[in-house]
């Protein structure tokens, strides 16, 4: 049985690999969401490398990642927000290929620091 950690870190690339190929297609409207969702399971296996899983408490899991990911990486900050920002604006004005290309962009700047401090690999395969 895969651990935590690697059952995380397969989600985070399968849902990054996602979020690559929608915005190849033009389906900027879901590009947000499978950015997010990539950065959170990455979050997922870093934290579970500590014993933590916030997905065990769904109704705090969000906001606890986000404490969690800024504490601990706080030059991200910024990546962060940007992501969390446009989920909304791209679910709603999802026709912006432009602000999908920002998220795109700070999606792969946030698992490139994860990797790079952690040793896991959430963009291998591409």
């Amino acid at each position: 049985m895969a651990s935590d950690v690697e059952l995380h870190v397969r989600a985070a690339h399968e849902k990054r690999l996602a979020a690559l190929d929608e915005f190849e297609k033009g389906r900027f409207m879901v590009v947000g969401d499978l950015a997010i969702k990539a950065v959170e399971q990455a979050i997922e296996a870093l934290a579970a490398l500590e014993g933590i899983h916030f997905h065990l408490h769904p109704r705090s899991a969000h906001a606890r990642r986000l404490y969690w990911v800024k504490e601990k990486f706080p030059q991200l900050s910024g990546d962060v927000d940007e992501l969390w920002g446009a989920y909304g604006a791209l679910g709603y004005e999802g026709i912006d290929g432009e602000r999908a290309k920002k998220v795109i962009e700070c999606m792969e700047r946030v698992l490139d620091e994860f990797e790079r401090r952690s040793g896991l690999k959430f963009k291998e395969g591409r």
